[in-house]
């Protein structure tokens, strides 16, 4: 079976809200334009995605205050006839790690109706191994829901925020909490092997198809392991992609790998409706 046909959840793909897209309106090369549910549903169709998972950013400069944006993720979850989830969203205020968060991230499993959360420790501008990280991850781990970590540095200082190793470190201290450490941990892809759990192949895979082509890719995603990966993009943000091309890529890499057809079920979908307790 091809990567277009069999059945996919995207774990990691986002939608902004249209005042976001519209800012760059001007700029009809500009990815974010084609963050739209519209566009989404094309997606669907031609490349049998069966659920999207949205993730935010953690940037109020790019989404909206933490509780308006979770409203606004939960209202997208339930107009969408099953097409979209969603992971909550935090942001670092003052004090808002160690006290509002945990209350909103309460609100936002229970009463908008999110299915897990997403921490971008470099949005943040707190390291992922830091105290103030105990809170909310504690908060997560009683409400039993999965937590997607941003893990792409790329540069020194706070970009390091989301190394693997410091995700390492969370696992060992919560092992009662699904980790989903993204972008297989970027080009420190050797440090999530070694420690992380669950990795989504999100952003990275062109990277590691243009340095190091398909054998090596293939090695590094067998070396994770398929009951490990995770299909998802970063829709509409890939490295060196366009959004319009961004599944035919996936799809035309991951092709050229020799995955049984167990393999690819579980990495394009089974892993993920597990670890939510989801069927598509």
């Amino acid at each position: 079976m091809k990567w277009r046909e069999i059945p996919k959840v995207d774990a990691h793909a986002h939608l902004v809200t249209d005042e976001f897209r519209e800012y760059f309106e001007g700029d009809p090369g500009c990815e974010w334009t084609y963050s739209k549910k519209e566009y989404f549903i094309e997606l669907s169709k031609k490349y049998n995605v069966k659920k999207f998972i949205l993730q935010p950013t953690n940037d109020p400069f790019m989404y909206q205050e933490t509780t308006k944006n979770n409203n606004w993720l939960g209202e997208v979850v339930r107009n969408s006839d099953g097409l979209f989830l969603a992971f909550a969203d935090i942001q670092n205020i003052g004090a808002y790690m160690l006290d509002v968060a945990v209350e909103q991230l309460e609100d936002a499993i229970k009463k908008d109706g999110l299915s897990g959360l997403k921490i971008h420790p470099n949005n943040l501008n707190i390291p992922f191994d830091d105290l103030r990280m105990v809170p909310i991850l504690r908060k997560s781990a009683e409400l039993e829901i999965p937590v997607m970590v941003h893990s792409n540095p790329t540069m020194v200082g706070f970009h390091d925020d989301c190394a693997p190793d410091r995700i390492n470190k969370m696992i060992q201290v919560f092992p009662d909490i699904t980790f989903i450490t993204s972008h297989l941990g970027g080009m420190k892809w050797q440090d999530a092997l070694s420690g992380t759990t669950f990795a989504d192949i999100s952003y990275i895979l062109p990277k590691l198809y243009e340095i190091y082509g398909a054998g090596m890719t293939e090695r590094i995603l067998k070396n994770f392991g398929a009951d490990r990966l995770i299909f998802g993009t970063d829709f509409p943000q890939v490295y060196k992609t366009k959004a319009e091309d961004v599944y035919n890529r996936y799809c035309d890499i991951l092709d050229e790998m020799n995955f049984s057809a167990d393999e690819m079920e579980k990495i394009a979908y089974k892993n993920i409706c597990e670890i939510l307790n989801i069927e598509i």
